[in-house]
């Protein structure tokens, strides 16, 4: 009976402690602690670069789909969150607590943070400004398509850099928007040119492969 009560008191505090979290509601949220507390294995990882506005999904370890995002958060109103995640709630129609937005295909990633498809207000004006209040936007079909594929327990790792380089491999290549990247011939030509080595992400060696070498080496 003692354990039983500390389960439930664990669980009440763990639900208050989060409810001012954005986009959060009673139903979603609950659903989300039981299944944090039952958990869930995946073996599939989807990959995000908020610098060139790309999403690659693996599975097995190996690439499986490589796409572009619609939109995040403002770097400075309203940034999308970096770092390593993992999906906690899954809802094919999703009410936004901020907005009252419909956000179909959500998958919820980080507190109040989605993975969604373009929103829409009840009356159905779909919603596409450039920016989000955080979430990650996804186009139309692909939306779909990711909700279907990720599970709960799915990795999600969010970055935000065009400089990179693989754990094997000292080279660093900046990333560019069309999915190209130029490799960095030496120290002194990327201090040269104003970049921080602080910057430097290190991603798996397939998602670099999947950029294609760019014709000029003056990013």
């Amino acid at each position: 009976m003692v354990l039983a009560s500390a389960v439930f008191l664990g669980v009440f505090e763990f639900y208050i402690f989060y409810l001012s979290a954005q986009e959060i509601t009673f139903g979603s949220y609950f659903s989300s602690i039981l299944q944090a507390l039952v958990g869930q294995s995946s073996n599939k990882l989807i990959r995000i670069n908020l610098a060139t506005k790309s999403i690659i999904l693996f599975e097995n370890g190996e690439l499986l789909k490589s796409s572009k995002i619609v939109a995040a958060g403002h770097p400075r109103a309203t940034p999308t969150p970096t770092g390593n995640f993992k999906i906690l709630l899954k809802d094919a129609d999703h009410i936004s607590g901020l907005s009252g937005l419909v956000m179909p295909w959500s998958l919820r990633f980080y507190n109040g943070y989605f993975l969604h498809g373009l929103p829409y207000t009840r009356s159905g004006k779909i919603i596409d400004t450039p920016y989000s209040n955080g979430c990650i936007r996804l186009p139309a079909g692909l939306d779909q398509e990711v909700f279907n594929w990720a599970d709960i327990g799915t990795q999600v790792q969010v970055y935000n850099s065009r400089l990179v380089k693989t754990a094997d491999d000292p080279t660093v290549y900046y990333l560019s928007d069309d999915g190209t990247k130029d490799g960095i011939p030496s120290p002194e030509v990327f201090e040269s040119r104003g970049f921080k080595w602080k910057d430097i992400a290190t991603i798996p060696l397939a998602e670099l492969i999947n950029f294609s070498l760019a014709t000029s080496t003056n990013p």
